[in-house]
């Protein structure tokens, strides 16, 4: 448990600098999906985590591609822990079934890297690029 704290706490001092990262990553998936909205409050919100829909695109699909290049996130919200309804999280935050089911997670860690992001980006570009490929479902 004191190793546990220990490490924490030297993680405290990261915050700037992943706040930083995840705002670079919110950035440039806006940029490759302009229509993305950021699910949260702007400014009152951890630093590592990054959690958007992506309208007319399933976060599941986007989930698998991503794999397929190397880059893990999660679709949803972490309470959805596998189940196909839409999370309840997202519901009570005032997102549709559809909009909630189009959403992604994204989490950073104070391993995270700024090169880390980008390669993110440039899968997230290859698979919009690919999407007839690699079969993005809608996200009804």
């Amino acid at each position: 448990m004191g190793e546990a704290a220990e490490l924490c706490g030297r993680g405290l001092g990261e915050t700037e600098r992943i706040a930083s990262l995840r705002d670079r990553l919110e950035e440039g998936v806006r940029e490759l999906v302009p229509g993305a909205v950021l699910n949260g409050h702007r400014e009152r919100r951890v630093p590592n985590t990054l959690d958007l829909t992506l309208p007319g695109i399933r976060g599941e699909s986007v989930v698998i591609a991503m794999d397929q290049h190397g880059i893990a996130l999660s679709s949803g919200s972490a309470c959805k822990s596998g189940s196909p309804e839409p999370t309840h999280v997202l519901i009570a935050m005032g997102r549709t079934p559809e909009e909630a089911h189009c959403s992604v997670r994204f989490s950073l860690s104070r391993f995270t890297s700024a090169e880390d992001i980008e390669r993110a980006l440039e899968a997230l570009a290859l698979v919009l690029e690919e999407k007839n490929a690699v079969k993005l479902m809608p996200c009804k």
